[in-house]
C-alpha cells in the first residue's frame, strides 16, 4: 500500500490524475520532470494540483531541478535560489540515487547528508521518507497555490506519435481488454462460464508494462520495439481467445449476433466474411459483406433484429472525382482525391471552409536539434509539402450500404492508399489508411480545414476531456504547437461542431486564421507518422494500416459516443449472449468504462462509470441480474459507502467528470 504517488520523469501528466491517484488512496503526487520546460518555468514548487473534476491533490515538483541529486553544494544552492514558495514553505525534496535508472543512494551521498544536517551557510539536509516530507510539508503549507488542469511538459512532443505500431499496439490491446472483461463477466453471470482471473490479470500486466517509458512513448532502441510489436500479437490473441470462449462463435446452423461492447447503443454497417442469412447484404469490392445491424449499450442482439431500414448510399460521378452521398451527409471527392466539401443535411451547414481541402496529407522535415524520437521542434512547421496530387482515384464501392472511393498517391519513397468510406445512415466520413513508410526524419500530418469558428479545442483525455486554446496569445498557449489527444478531438462554436476520430494516433495540432471574407477556418491536423533517426535508425519503417474519420455536425457528446464507437466494432458471435445488457445507464452522458468481476473473486460485479461531457447529472442504473447489495469502492474495489437498490435500480448523482465505480453483489435469480 502507498500513500502517494513518486512520477519523476514521465513526459506530462493528464488532467485525469488527480481523482485517479486520490481514487487509488494517493494524497500527495511528486514530479520532476517539468524542470525540463523549453519554454515556460511552473510557477510553483509546491501546490494543489486541481484535476478536470475538481479533485486535488498536495503536489511537489522539487526545485534541485534534478530526480538524481548526488546532494552537491552546488545542487543545494540551486535548490535554494529558485525555490518559489520563500516566505510560505521553508522545506523542499531532492531525490537524490546514481544513475536515471533507479540506482541507489552511495556512500558519499550519505555523508554528505550527514555533514550537511546542520551546516552553516547550507540548507539542513534530513534523510527521509517521502510519505514524512508531504505531511510536513503540507501542514506547513496547507494554503498553497492551486494549478488547474493539465501538467503539459513544453518538450519531447514527439513522443506522441513515435514508433506507431506500437501506439497502434498499446491502443488495441486496451479496447480488448474492455471488450474481454466485459464479455467474460457477462457469460460469467448468464451461463455460469468460469471468469478467466489469471489469464486477465496477466494479460493487464503486459499491457501496462509496455506503457511504460521508453517503451509507448517510442524512444526505446529497435530491439525493444520489435519486441513490443511481438508482444502486442501475443495479447491481442490471448484476448480474442477470452472473448470467443465468452460469446461462442457463430455456427452456419444459428443465427448470427452481433456484440456492441461501446457505452451507446448503436446501429450501423457491419463488414462480415461471410453473407449472413438475414438481408439487406451487399458483396464489397473486398470479397466481404455489408449488412446492418444494431445493438443495445454494453450487449448483444441477434442479426436482422429490430429496425434497420436506413436511406441508402449512392455514389456519382462529379467534377472529375466523386459524391458520396446518403441524406445526412454529402461528400464531395475531387479528381486528386482531397474532401472538397462535407455538407451535414441536418444543419444545413458546410464543414469544409471555402476553397479548403479536407484530408490533405502535409509532409514536414523533422530534424529536431536533439533526441530525435523525443521531440518535435517549433520550426518543423517552416517547411512543408502538400500531397495533393494522386497517382489514381476510383470508385470502389457504390452502395446501398457502404460507398467508398479508393485514392493512391505517393511521395516519391512512400506509396499511400486510403479508401474513404460512408455507409448508410451514418454522419462520419471515415478514412482507412494503409502506408508502405520510407521517409526519414519526417513528419506526415492529415489536415482538415473547418468553417468553424473555434475558441477552443476539446480533447479526450482519460475519463473525460480537456479544452485547450486555439490562440497563441501567451507563451503557455504557443508552447502547446503539438498536444495530444485519445480518441477523438472536437472543435466548435454555439450551434454547431466537428469531431476528428481516430483508433491509434494521439498527436495532434490545431490552428486558425481569418478569411478574406471574413469567416474563421480552424484547421484540425493528425499527426499520423514520423521517422525519428535515433535511438532506432529504422523507427515507423515499413507498413502502417490506421483509421480516421470526420464527424461534421457533432457536439462533444457526439464525439464522445462516436470515438467508443470507432474503436469498438460491432463483433459478429453466436446468439449466446443476447438479452438485456449486464448493467444499463439512464443518461447518454454517463459513460460505462469497464464491467468485470471483482478480483477478490466474490463473484461480485463491479462497474466503472463516469461523467463524459463535463455537467452534473443525475441518472439511474440498472443490472440485468439480480443484485443483493449495492457499494460505492474506490479503484482497488475496497467499499467506502453503502447504496441503495430500489426495485432494481440505483439512483445516481454525479459531479462533471466524476469516476465512480460500483461493487454489486450478485443475489439469487
Amino acid at each position: 500500500e502507498t500513500d502517494g504517488v513518486w512520477l519523476p520523469d514521465s513526459f506530462g501528466y493528464t488532467a485525469a490524475y488527480p481523482q485517479l491517484a486520490a481514487l487509488a488512496g494517493a494524497r500527495w503526487f511528486l514530479t520532476q520532470k517539468l524542470s525540463w520546460n523549453e519554454t515556460n518555468k511552473p510557477p510553483h514548487h509546491t501546490f494543489w494540483w486541481e484535476g478536470i473534476d475538481g479533485t486535488r491533490i498536495f503536489t511537489h515538483f522539487p526545485p534541485v531541478d534534478t530526480c538524481d541529486a548526488t546532494l552537491s553544494g552546488a545542487e543545494l544552492a540551486h535548490a535554494v535560489a529558485t525555490y518559489a514558495e520563500k516566505g510560505a514553505g521553508t522545506r523542499s525534496l531532492a531525490p537524490f540515487g546514481f544513475g536515471d535508472g533507479g540506482g541507489g543512494p552511495t556512500r558519499e551521498m550519505l555523508e554528505k547528508a550527514r555533514r550537511l544536517a546542520d551546516l552553516e551557510g547550507s540548507p539542513r539536509v534530513s534523510v527521509q521518507s517521502p510519505s514524512n516530507f508531504f505531511r510536513e510539508a503540507r501542514e506547513e503549507y496547507p494554503d498553497a497555490p492551486v494549478w488547474r488542469g493539465e501538467l503539459y511538459l513544453e518538450t519531447h512532443r514527439g513522443t506522441y506519435t513515435s514508433q506507431a505500431r506500437t501506439k497502434r499496439g498499446n491502443r488495441r490491446g486496451e479496447a480488448l481488454l474492455r471488450e474481454a472483461e466485459l464479455w467474460a463477466a457477462t457469460a460469467a453471470v448468464r451461463t455460469g462460464e468460469p471468469y478467466p482471473y489469471e489469464t486477465l490479470d496477466a494479460l493487464w500486466k503486459q499491457v501496462l508494462l509496455h506503457q511504460f517509458h521508453d517503451i509507448l512513448p517510442g524512444t526505446a532502441i529497435s530491439w525493444v520495439h520489435q519486441q513490443a510489436e511481438q508482444t502486442y500479437r501475443a495479447i491481442h490473441r490471448g484476448l480474442e481467445r477470452i472473448i470467443a470462449r465468452a460469446a461462442g462463435t457463430p455456427h452456419t446452423t444459428e443465427p448470427l449476433a452481433v456484440l456492441n461492447a461501446a457505452p451507446h447503443g448503436r446501429r450501423e454497417v457491419v463488414r462480415l466474411d461471410a453473407p449472413p442469412a438475414c438481408g439487406p447484404v451487399q458483396k464489397l469490392s473486398d470479397g466481404r459483406y455489408a449488412v446492418l445491424a444494431q445493438a443495445p449499450a454494453l450487449g448483444a442482439a441477434v442479426l436482422g433484429t429490430g429496425t434497420t431500414d436506413q436511406a441508402p448510399v449512392t455514389a456519382r460521378p462529379a467534377a472529375g472525382g466523386y459524391v458520396l452521398a446518403n441524406g445526412a451527409l454529402t461528400v464531395h471527392i475531387d479528381g486528386d482525391g482531397l474532401v472538397r466539401s462535407a455538407y451535414d443535411h441536418d444543419r444545413r451547414r458546410e464543414a469544409i471552409a471555402p476553397g479548403g481541402a479536407g484530408n490533405l496529407l502535409q509532409l514536414h522535415p523533422d530534424d529536431p536539434v536533439r533526441w530525435s524520437a523525443w521531440n518535435l521542434d517549433a520550426q518543423y512547421r517552416n517547411t512543408h509539402r502538400d500531397l495533393d496530387t494522386a497517382t489514381a482515384v476510383r470508385l470502389d464501392d457504390e452502395g446501398p450500404l457502404l460507398a467508398c472511393v479508393r485514392v493512391e498517391r505517393t511521395t516519391g519513397r512512400s506509396v499511400v492508399v486510403q479508401r474513404l468510406s460512408l455507409a448508410a445512415g451514418s454522419r462520419i466520413l471515415e478514412v482507412d489508411t494503409d502506408i508502405d513508410w520510407r521517409e526519414e526524419d519526417t513528419v506526415l500530418k492529415a489536415a482538415w480545414p473547418l468553417d468553424v469558428h473555434a475558441e477552443r479545442v476539446a480533447s479526450e483525455i482519460q475519463f473525460g476531456h480537456v479544452e485547450r486554446p486555439t490562440h497563441e496569445n501567451t507563451s503557455w498557449d504557443a508552447a502547446r504547437f503539438e498536444a495530444w489527444a485519445h480518441r477523438w478531438i472536437h472543435v466548435g462554436e454555439h450551434g454547431w461542431g466537428a469531431a476528428l476520430l481516430t483508433d491509434s494516433t494521439y498527436g495532434h495540432d490545431v490552428a486558425r486564421h481569418t478569411r478574406e471574407d471574413g469567416g474563421t477556418t480552424t484547421t484540425l491536423r493528425l499527426t499520423l507518422l514520423r521517422g525519428p533517426h535515433s535511438p532506432d535508425p529504422h523507427a515507423d519503417r515499413g507498413r502502417h494500416r490506421f483509421r480516421y474519420a470526420l464527424y461534421p455536425g457533432a457536439d462533444v457528446g457526439d464525439a464522445v459516443a462516436a470515438g467508443y464507437a470507432f474503436s469498438l466494432p460491432l463483433r459478429p458471435a453466436a446468439p449466446r449472449l443476447t438479452g438485456p445488457p449486464l448493467v444499463a445507464v439512464g443518461d447518454p452522458g454517463v459513460v460505462v468504462e469497464a464491467v468485470k468481476l471483482a478480483d477478490d473473486r466474490s463473484g461480485d460485479v463491479v462497474v466503472r462509470l463516469y461523467e463524459s461531457r463535463g455537467g452534473r447529472v443525475r441518472t439511474t442504473l440498472t443490472a440485468g441480474f439480480a443484485v443483493e447489495r449495492a457499494q460505492v469502492t474506490d479503484l482497488m474495489e475496497n467499499p467506502t459507502a453503502e447504496l441503495a437498490y430500489i426495485q432494481g435500480v440505483l439512483d445516481l448523482n454525479l459531479r462533471p467528470f466524476q469516476i465512480l465505480t460500483l461493487r454489486l453483489a450478485r443475489g439469487a435469480s
